[in-house]
């Protein structure tokens, strides 16, 4: 074995025990995307080191697709209820503020405030993890990318946890509140669903190799798992040594691609980042007012966490310690998601096209 060679298992190591430390210190304090975020800045550290790690971009299109599974795994019968109550109302008012950020999102492109399309993929609200890898696909700067959407969720979780304290509404939800990431360790008793998911998985990273499409590794599983369960054909399960591992390759494959140029980068466009997701919340905060009004018995924070625009997994980490209805925000998040993943890509292509004819 050569010195190199050594040298790279030890980098290895120490990346994974720096990220086993990060996501669990992060998990322990409750900070959302613990698992992603935790691992891609022990990756970063790494990358600065002068370590020369990289992941192949196919650990990429693997996260993908079970990031699409557990998309997918969001349904269930009371969400489906939920949403089936306020299906028109729901849609109409995500539609609106869908509308409201692509307009903001192309304004920034246009005038290139941010490079390609990252102010897209930045800007789009779902899941952070999903919206990175999204945009490497689409050719857009990853690192941008994860910068501006993990910026935008520490301000929406500081403005929702200051409205949920300014209207009185937080309580101790204690250890047996759960959100849609439950970690088990045990083995499950039944193994249908999660050999289910990983068939849906396999499937979306097959069919994304074979045509190139690196966006339908997520996209496949994503809406066909969605349709397939919602219409009680299959039942989806993505455990926790399935998908612990896809968020830390996300965090990998982005922390390693840091350089020390990268950084400055981004903190030179950290100012135009802050205030273009300050306005995203603002504007998503008019359209949880009309939610409030429209809606019987919805108080302001309910309608606030289900269009606010901090991702699925974030917003539920503040719901369950609040007194809130925490199936419409899910069904309203789960909602807002589904419609990201239609329309981004297009949205990107239709961008990126106006640009290079520039």
């Amino acid at each position: 074995m050569t010195t190199s060679d050594t040298r790279k298992r030890l980098s290895w190591l120490l990346l994974i025990l720096l990220s086993v430390a990060a996501a669990t210190l992060m998990r322990q304090l409750q900070l959302p995307a613990a698992f992603m975020l935790g691992p891609m800045i022990a990756a970063v550290v790494v990358a600065l080191s002068g370590s020369g790690l990289r992941l192949h971009r196919n650990f990429s299109l693997g996260a993908q697709s079970v990031m699409g599974c557990l998309i997918a795994g969001f349904i269930t019968p009371k969400l489906l209820a939920v949403y089936m109550d306020h299906w028109l109302l729901l849609t109409t008012i995500n539609l609106t503020t869908m509308a409201i950020i692509v307009v903001i999102s192309v304004v920034i492109a246009r005038r290139r405030w941010l490079p390609n399309t990252t102010a897209i993929w930045g800007l789009f609200p779902g899941a952070a993890s999903a919206m990175v890898l999204l945009a490497d696909t689409h050719h857009s700067d990853p690192r941008v990318v994860a910068m501006m959407q993990y910026s935008r969720i520490v301000l929406v979780s500081v403005a929702s946890i200051a409205m949920a304290a300014l209207l009185d509404q937080m309580h101790d939800g204690g250890a047996s509140a759960a959100g849609p990431l439950r970690l088990t360790w045990s083995l499950p008793t039944d193994y249908l669903p999660i050999l289910a998911g990983l068939a849906l998985a396999l499937c979306g990273y097959t069919i994304s190799k074979l045509t190139g499409n690196g966006t339908l590794a997520l996209l496949i599983p994503a809406f066909g798992g969605t349709a397939l369960q919602g219409a009680g054909l299959v039942t989806i399960e993505v455990p926790s040594f399935i998908f612990i591992p896809a968020f830390a390759m996300t965090g990998w494959y982005v922390g390693l691609t840091f350089t020390r140029g990268a950084i400055k980068h981004c903190l030179k466009l950290l100012p135009i980042m802050l205030s273009a997701a300050a306005v995203v919340i603002l504007m998503c905060g008019l359209m949880a007012l009309l939610l409030a009004r429209t809606v019987p018995g919805i108080d302001l924070l309910t309608a606030y966490l289900a269009l606010s625009p901090g991702g699925i997994e974030t917003i539920i980490i503040i719901a369950r310690d609040a007194d809130v209805v925490l199936p419409l925000i899910l069904a309203s998040q789960f909602l807002r998601l589904l419609i990201v993943l239609s329309i981004g890509p297009r949205v990107a292509r239709a961008v990126a096209g106006w640009q290079s004819r520039q």
